[in-house]
């Protein structure tokens, strides 16, 4: 199932978070293809391996014969992460369950080696598609994860209890993130976006209050992952309330590593040893 259908599909290349600074390497990227899909046009857009096209052919071999050809393909990209590969079919919800069921079957036949392909292959409902196109696109901001964060909490019950603590440190880490890229402070960084890239710089940054920002996401991350993850005893209101309080505490910190970098005008370049006490 080969092919080049390049004058028939439609190419919608679009780089997510365009505007962002430091992107080294690149950050996501998002392509979609329409029309009639042939397996060349898909490994094309995927800049696919071996393996990849066996994944690939497996897919769309398992359409055919269903009789539902994917009506829009799009390939997501991120830097550590493998390549997404999701095939939008003419169905409904329990087919296309059924259908990546069978794809799932196929891919796994065809590999033997202890290690997973490289692409993760998806089939979905083309509805998901239109809709998610048509909808407006929520920016989920600092404030708007804070306010996730309190309305669950007031919900009550451990599920809702759990998820808080995820929005609260989603909250503060966004808006550490939207600091340090306001005053520059990622730019040129070699390090994938993140929690753990974000702390490493403040890490090594001159200041108590970089350093102490840094502690302090690690603490509500260490938190997120419990909440989300420990299932051997209860997750009390009162602990869920104790990593609110935590989150409106980092936040404050943040405020301070602002002030702290705006002094003078510019943000102090980051130390180049760890230890605090080392002359710079």
């Amino acid at each position: 199932m080969t092919g080049n259908a390049m004058t028939q599909v439609e190419w919608k290349r679009m780089a997510l978070d365009r505007g962002r600074r430091g992107d080294h390497p690149p950050g996501p990227t998002r392509m979609e293809l329409s029309g009639t899909l042939q397996m060349q046009d898909i490994v094309q857009a995927l800049g696919a391996e071996p393996d990849e096209q066996r994944c690939v052919e497996a897919g769309l071999e398992v359409l055919a014969m269903a009789g539902h050809p994917p009506a829009r393909a799009v390939v997501s990209m991120d830097h550590g992460r493998p390549p997404a590969l999701e095939f939008y079919v003419d169905a409904a919800v329990p087919t296309c369950c059924e259908l990546d069921c069978t794809v799932q079957h196929a891919i796994a036949s065809r590999f033997t080696s202890v290690l997973p392909p490289g692409l993760a292959v998806t089939v979905l409902p083309l509805a998901a598609y239109a809709q998610e196109a048509t909808d407006e696109v929520k920016a989920f901001d600092a404030d708007t994860l804070r306010t996730c964060a309190r309305e669950l909490l007031g919900r009550g019950g451990e599920m809702n209890q759990r998820l808080a603590v995820v929005c609260a440190y989603l909250s503060a880490l966004h808006g550490a993130q939207a600091v340090a890229e306001q005053l520059g402070y990622l730019e040129q960084s070699l390090l994938a976006r993140g929690q753990e890239a974000l702390s490493w710089r403040l890490r090594r940054h001159r200041s108590v209050e970089g350093r102490e920002l840094a502690q302090a996401l690690e603490g509500l991350s260490r938190a997120a992952a419990g909440a989300l993850y420990e299932f051997g005893a209860s997750y009390s209101a009162a602990r869920a309330s104790y990593q609110l309080e935590q989150m409106q505490r980092v936040h404050d910190r943040i405020a301070r590593f602002r002030d702290t970098c705006r002094h003078g005008g510019r943000c102090p370049e980051p130390r180049h040893a760890v230890c605090a006490d080392t002359a710079y």
